[in-house]
């Protein structure tokens, strides 16, 4: 799978005018006509390989059109994040497991969050709040924590468990978990 972020130069956390302006240099750089005018106004240059040359470009033209195409769209860039994702995580092992999120044990975190408040006492301009998690235990002894927000699916209006694979780290170890939805949940 080609990395369309590597192609046009930008992060995977690139925004979209990043992407945007870098598509445009990349590009211009690149387009059949533009490489026309260059060779008509170059008389110096050397004929061995133009074809070769000329195909390379057009070849990275339509690559770069490509990467520009998926990522400017945000639901394609979405799916094309999930499979990059999937890809890296396929071309290495450290799958710890393949679990369903029935297999994870729900728990409820007590979280203290600074209410932003300037006077006063310490403890007043702190709010707790109560926070659902799933967790796994790790063969190192970590944990593998998928917050409430990760396991909602937020596509839709109901509110049901992970509808697609996700990918877990773990807290203490490189190792990963593909959690998948549950049986019940993706019927």
């Amino acid at each position: 799978m080609p990395d369309f972020y590597e192609l046009l130069q930008v992060t995977e956390t690139a925004s979209f005018e990043e992407i945007k302006g870098s598509y445009k240099q990349l590009i211009l750089q690149c387009h059949p006509d533009k490489l026309q005018q260059h060779d008509v106004t170059d008389p110096n240059r050397e004929f061995l390989g133009e074809e070769e040359r000329r195909d390379q470009n057009l070849s990275d033209f339509n690559a770069i059109n490509e990467a520009w195409n998926t990522l400017k769209d945000p639901i394609k860039r979405k799916h094309y994040d999930a499979e990059l994702l999937q890809s890296k995580f396929q071309a290495h092992s450290n799958i710890y497991a393949h679990i369903t999120t029935s297999d994870m044990e729900s728990i409820q975190l007590e979280v203290t969050e600074d209410g932003g408040e300037a006077d006063g006492d310490a403890d007043a301009d702190k709010e707790t709040a109560t926070v659902w998690t799933y967790a796994y235990e790790c063969r190192c002894g970590g944990q593998y924590l998928l917050d409430e927000a990760r396991a909602l699916d937020e596509s839709t209006e109901q509110s049901g468990l992970v509808t697609s694979d996700a990918i877990v780290e773990c807290s203490e170890c490189s190792l990963v978990i593909v959690v998948k939805p549950s049986p019940t949940m993706s019927e």
